[in-house]
């Protein structure tokens, strides 16, 4: 299958744009006015015009995979990890058989077969793909494999079933421009990155 350059491209930017997400810095310090009330929404108060709360609010998780189902085996390192650097281009040529572009980072890109790979140590669910979603298991703890075509597949492994920790995830996934299964590279470098991070 002969891609054109701005096919690769335009398939690298989405990638991009999915696992960085839309951000900007923000400077100087938030503080609580400490003469505002706590006013909750009603038909006749429209959300624009609620004043901020005194206290301030607990961060909540992503429930888009329910933490409670989850089966932890070998519990995981959550915290100090590299985001990106689980896995390394040797890693993402043995399982794509392609040429890695560089070596580790959240994306890599390979050339014969062309292939886009993103790896990141995460939030479960907040980089879930669209597709027929299956529950699995790598190395007795619970896991989500989601293809979307047989060209995207992504692996999402649970690190621990801590409520405290915020990375709890090691997700891989794989776009295949070219024909092989995208699925088996992609759980092959999730069972891989899940063995080389250290056991909590």
């Amino acid at each position: 299958m002969q891609l054109r350059p701005a096919a690769i491209l335009l398939a690298l930017g989405l990638t991009l744009a999915a696992a960085t997400g839309c951000s900007e810095q923000v400077t100087g310090s938030a503080t609580a006015d400490t003469n505002a009330t706590t006013t909750r929404p009603t038909a006749t108060t429209p959300t624009s015009r609620r004043t901020p709360a005194t206290t301030a609010a607990k961060p909540t998780r992503p429930t888009s995979q329910k933490t409670g189902d989850v089966k932890i085996g070998t519990k995981k390192k959550s915290t100090g990890l590299e985001t990106c650097g689980v896995l390394k281009s040797a890693d993402v040529e043995a399982a794509t058989g392609g040429k890695a572009s560089a070596d580790g980072g959240c994306i890599v890109t390979t050339t014969d077969p062309t292939a886009v790979i993103t790896q990141l140590v995460t939030i479960p669910g907040t980089m879930e793909r669209e597709g027929e979603k299956k529950q699995i298991e790598i190395g007795g703890n619970t896991a989500w494999q989601v293809a979307s075509s047989g060209e995207n597949c992504q692996v999402t492994v649970m690190l621990t079933d801590d409520p405290a920790a915020v990375t709890s995830a090691f997700s891989v996934s794989v776009l295949a421009f070219d024909k092989f299964d995208a699925c088996a590279a992609a759980l092959k470098l999730a069972q891989q990155g899940f063995d080389r991070i250290p056991n909590a």
